[in-house]
């Protein structure tokens, strides 16, 4: 495989840059693994791709709208796990449900955005760069912090994404340097720590100038930081961690914050969740996945006394309608529940609960914009300058 200015693969760890890589990207990588402040907060986004049918998450048991509109879909109140009078969780989140009853986690109810696109690309795009408005540009949401805080810390990576794929916008920066990181447990070095240091050493041995000398010296520093890294890695968890995919995403993510790696800002993605038929099974699993490594996570950072300086958000681009289709499914919505996770939260329900008797068009009512939770964690949670100019939603005690 062809090394190219914008990927460097190393083993099983591909490390593909956001940006062009430039000297301040490898100055980047060479800084991985310095101690972070004992204080300083991180915030993970959790992306439930495909439109996550909320009204089965977090379900409103109460309202005899919900049963007449999902007859096939619809969840017995007995098998609900109880939040309050009116909530409960879906039968496969148990997992989730101690979070909530003992403080660690924050639901706000109608979020969206004016005149929402059913589009899973253009929706995402609206998320991810914080504007309904004008077409996606170079930077996202989260990009634009990455910019401030790497300004603050000269040098610093501040940004990760883990998963599959390209680099999701929200992570696009102008002025930082953000990977992708792949591989079980987010990277993996295939080849014996004798090989890898032979082969990093027959790099600084290779003559050239100008590009070639730059590649040289960016490759160098990535298999040494891929070496720092995995020692943070093979660290053990004390979390409870499932089987799953998500789950050894976010005990890689938990093992980084714990061990001091610097990095402020993470993005993880569940996929799945576009359920246009026979949604039952399907989303029901998908959710066990979600809540079994959600609670795990949250039980690590817990563990290792890092708990109070994390944030979890939990979205999705879109709700479902609240009316199920003729293939036991249900199709695009608009407004949906985004969940936190943390210690620092205001526990509990937040904003306009939906009104399954008052919809809009089908669809639960838009009451609170995304921007104003945007506006909060920039603000409120990561001391930096916000990308909008909407009013922060009170998210924090």
């Amino acid at each position: 495989m062809q090394t190219t200015r914008r990927q460097f693969l190393i083993g099983g760890l591909a490390v593909t840059a956001a940006v062009p890589l430039t000297s301040r990207a490898a100055s980047a990588l060479g800084s991985l693994g310095a101690r972070a402040d004992a204080d300083e907060r991180v915030l993970v986004v959790l992306q439930l791709s495909g439109g996550n049918d909320a009204l089965n998450m977090v379900v409103p048991g109460r309202q005899d709208a919900y049963f007449k509109l999902r007859p096939t879909l619809a969840l017995a109140r007995g098998t609900l796990h109880r939040l309050d009078d009116d909530f409960g969780l879906h039968p496969s989140m148990g997992a989730l449900a101690p979070l909530f009853a003992d403080g660690r986690a924050s639901l706000v109810h109608g979020v969206g955005y004016p005149t929402p696109n059913r589009s899973h690309f253009r929706s995402m795009e609206i998320w991810h760069t914080a504007d309904p408005v004008r077409p996606p540009g170079t930077r996202g949401w989260m990009g634009r912090i990455a910019d401030e805080l790497a300004a603050r810390a000269p040098g610093s990576l501040v940004a990760l994404h883990i998963g599959d794929g390209d680099l999701p916008l929200a992570l696009r920066a102008e002025k930082s340097f953000t990977p992708t990181l792949r591989g079980k447990n987010g990277l993996e070095l295939h080849a014996s720590a004798a090989a890898t240091r032979a082969a990093r050493n027959s790099l600084l041995t290779l003559g050239g100038s100008g590009e070639l000398a730059f590649l040289r010296s960016a490759a160098s520093t990535t298999y040494s930081a891929a070496e720092r890294m995995g020692a943070i890695a093979s660290r053990a968890s004390k979390g409870d961690y499932p089987n799953s995919r998500l789950a050894e995403r976010l005990a890689l993510v938990a093992k980084l914050v714990a061990g001091g790696f610097g990095t402020r800002l993470f993005h993880v993605e569940l996929a799945g969740f576009d359920t246009h038929s026979r949604q039952a099974p399907v989303h029901a699993a998908l959710l066990a996945e979600l809540a079994g490594a959600l609670a795990a996570f949250q039980q690590d950072l817990d563990a290792q006394g890092v708990g109070s300086r994390v944030t979890t958000m939990v979205f999705s681009e879109f709700g479902r309608r609240v009316e199920e289709n003729g293939s036991k499914g249900t199709d695009h919505g608009a407004a949906a529940p985004v969940l936190f996770l943390g210690r620092s939260l205001r526990p509990g329900f937040h904003g306009t609960p939906p009104d399954l008797a008052k919809l809009v068009e089908g669809d639960i009512a838009f009451t609170t914009d995304f921007r104003a939770l945007y506006a909060s964690l920039e603000r409120g949670w990561l001391d930096v300058t916000p990308s909008t100019s909407a009013e922060p939603f009170a998210l924090f005690a």
